[in-house]
């Protein structure tokens, strides 16, 4: 509910079905179960993978960034 200095109480169904009607909300179009687009070279993205061992009650973390085209390990 929003309110205005004990002026205006519009319910958040209101303000939905209002800005429907004057096709004010950006529809996203699903993208889901299309799979993931690969990209056309090298080092046009690159992934972040962070993982930890455990060694006598010490963590050490274990960062690798990956290129996503070649799959190797950049740094």
């Amino acid at each position: 509910m929003m309110l205005d200095a004990d002026i205006v109480a519009v319910s958040p169904a209101t303000v939905y079905r209002v800005l429907s009607k004057a096709e004010l909300l950006g529809r996203k179009t699903k993208t889901k179960g299309t799979g993931f687009k690969q990209h056309s070279g090298p080092h046009r993205h690159w992934h972040v993978d962070v993982s930890y061992l455990n060694t006598c009650g010490t963590l050490y973390y274990m960062t690798s960034v990956l290129d996503g085209y070649s799959r190797l390990v950049i740094h």
